[in-house]
């Protein structure tokens, strides 16, 4: 996790602004797996409709990120229309992780790799519309998001089918953090290493 605090503090002060391709495309890809690890982890709290006020931020700061890193200053307006331009309209995302968290034990086990494939499917897109300059059309822009979201969900929910004691593992984290046993530290640390085993 060093590496990608490292990068996201690197990516707020503007380091990127003589850097190779390589470094920018390496940039990305931590920012990208840094927020959709902390999108599945927000995901993991269990009251529908939070997720939109914990998860909305972690994707606006992702695509203003991926924008600093090549170049771009965007402000929140701005980042919120990109969203909607390629179908990733935060409500839209935000009522179907909400809906999941309404069917006992699947919105444990699919709302986490949902939150993760939205997240990273926003971070996928954002990066290939500023590398093409934003000059893309959105028709295109929705079906990659479609299509990266797709395999990406899948690819978690595959990864995790067969881990039917998450939930249980998640409420003895939580338990133990309650009864003082875990700082607060200590607990995201250690639910974010679950996470990245889903």
């Amino acid at each position: 996790m060093g590496s990608y605090m490292e990068t996201l503090k690197k990516v707020l002060e503007g380091g990127y602004d003589d850097a190779d391709e390589a470094t920018k495309t390496a940039a990305v890809r931590d920012l990208i797996q840094v927020c959709s690890i902390a999108s599945g982890a927000v995901a993991i709290q269990p009251i529908p409709f939070l997720d939109t006020a914990l998860i909305s931020p972690i994707q606006i700061g992702l695509v203003q990120g991926i924008g600093r890193i090549h170049g771009q200053k965007l402000d929140k307006k701005s980042v919120v229309e990109i969203l909607s331009t390629f179908g990733a309209s935060l409500v839209a995302q935000n009522v179907i992780l909400a809906a999941a968290k309404f069917v006992p034990f699947f919105g444990w086990v699919v709302g986490p790799a949902m939150a993760y494939a939205l997240t990273y499917a926003v971070g996928e897109v954002s990066d290939f519309y500023f590398r093409s300059g934003r000059g893309v059309a959105a028709e295109d822009l929705r079906s990659m998001f479609q299509k990266v979201y797709k395999e990406k969900r899948a690819e978690k929910e595959a990864a995790n089918k067969d881990n039917a004691t998450l939930k249980d593992k998640l409420n003895q984290l939580n338990d133990a953090f309650k009864s003082g046993l875990l700082t607060e530290e200590e607990f995201n640390r250690k639910k974010e290493e679950l996470l990245k085993s889903f």
